[in-house]
């Protein structure tokens, strides 16, 4: 039992990661053990490749606009660990998590089940934490988003009012598959009985039809068209944008594609209002208020305005090319310098070959945690005239607080955004 909750993250954290799975019958196998406290809970089910944690941070702010107590599961973190588990805007509290924590490791010894891998054991702990304040009466809906995968994600064990697919590109490969039919197969497994489901049109739409036609009593499936996403303009710390009769929506996230998760948000609520499935029907004043509230951190967030800083999450191929999209719309008065850190499992080459022509500068740096790719292979790949290798990141503030000749920006990986995030508050 630990006494301490830094020692029972840590314990977590080095805990076994994932291999591919075969069947969630361990998952299914673990929450049997603790009643099955996945059950009965209103469930949105999130999945997708990029752009999950801050359509889950919208759907979950209209409903709190709403008058609803909401929880999510969100992953990675940025801000801390607590910060995948939410009531609203609380992450749950060390003490609970220290609570449950040492009840899934007690009764798993107790019952001569393996201690859970990683993933399996942060989804449990946000199972049970949700069940016990749903049965208190104290959360009304938990938007749930997925680890990596669909079919035999750990959250998968749920059944949810609602299903949504965000985006699918390539990620992940040695889990979903090498092809973008075989990883959305794999995403589409969140399509339930009894659910709606809704994602963009894609080329990819037949697959959707497919499995739709598989599944008995699917209630609905909602389709979106990008081009009803119409953005008026980006700028500081907001993004105005149109979606069908939807007019100036305002948001506190930067970036077109925030916008089309925001309208995936949108009409995520509109189904559950139209298939009366929420204790009261939600206002388009809410859905307005409660987009405007959302705040995501790490995601194109501006953190310091002399010089420029942001700091973004794009840790993939396609995570990258929305990148450049912001890149080419938002109204910078400097030059652009970028830096960039990256874990060594992704398209480094393609992901760098994507960006860096739109820089002045571009600085190649790592970050502190064994994913890290290492500094000096990401600068040997780059071909840009203007690149500077920093091998500790310690230096990357120093280096471009004392230069205001460009406007900076952070990405490649969310730990490496979570670290510089964390030293530009101290620095403040």
């Amino acid at each position: 039992m630990y006494t301490n909750v830094s020692e029972l993250i840590d314990f977590i954290e080095h805990s076994k990661r994932q291999e591919k799975k075969t069947s969630l019958d361990k998952m299914f196998s673990l929450c049997s053990l603790f009643d099955n406290p996945q059950e009965d809970i209103p469930f949105i089910h999130i999945g997708g490749t990029n752009g999950k944690g801050s359509t889950v941070s919208y759907i979950k702010n209209i409903l709190m606009k709403s008058g609803f107590n909401v929880g999510s599961f969100i992953s990675p973190y940025v801000v801390c660990f607590n910060e995948r588990i939410n009531l609203n805007n609380d992450y749950i509290s060390d003490d609970d998590l220290l609570r449950i924590g040492n009840m899934i490791i007690d009764k798993c010894l107790q019952n001569g089940y393996q201690i859970p891998a990683f993933f399996d054991f942060v989804t449990l702990i946000a199972f049970i934490y949700f069940k016990e304040l749903y049965k208190k009466g104290l959360v009304d809906y938990v938007v749930l988003e997925v680890g990596m995968g669909g079919i035999f994600d750990s959250t998968n064990v749920v059944r949810p009012m609602a299903s949504i697919i965000t985006n699918v590109d390539y990620d992940h490969m040695g889990i979903l598959g090498n092809t973008l039919e075989e990883i959305w197969l794999n995403k589409l497994g969140i399509m339930k009985e009894n659910t709606l489901f809704l994602c963009y049109h894609s080329p990819y739409d037949y697959l959707v039809n497919n499995k739709a036609k598989l599944i008995n009593n699917l209630d609905n499936v909602v389709f979106l068209n990008k081009e009803d996403v119409k953005v008026n303009y980006l700028k500081n710390f907001e993004t105005s944008f149109n979606y069908k009769e939807y007019k100036d929506i305002k948001l506190h996230l930067l970036g077109k594609y925030q916008a089309e998760n925001a309208s995936l948000a949108i009409e995520a609520i509109l189904a559950l209002n139209n298939n009366h499935m929420l204790i009261h029907q939600v206002t388009t004043k809410e859905i307005y208020q409660g987009l405007a509230k959302t705040f995501w951190p790490g995601r194109l967030e501006i953190m310091s305005k002399k010089p420029l800083i942001i700091l973004d999450g794009a840790h993939n191929v396609d995570a990258v090319l929305r990148l450049k999209e912001f890149l080419e719309m938002y109204p910078f008065t400097k030059k652009i310098r970028l830096v960039i850190a990256i874990s060594a499992n992704k398209e480094v080459e393609k992901m760098i070959k994507i960006i860096e022509p739109l820089a002045n500068q571009v600085i190649y740096t790592q970050f502190n945690y064994r994913r890290s790719n290492d500094a000096n292979h990401l600068y040997n790949i780059s071909n840009h005239p203007n690149k500077i290798l920093v091998e500790d990141d310690n230096e990357i503030l120093p280096l471009i607080l004392s230069d205001n000749d460009y406007d900076n920006v952070l990405f490649g990986s969310l730990y490496f955004v979570s670290e510089m995030r964390k030293k530009l508050i101290e620095l403040n």
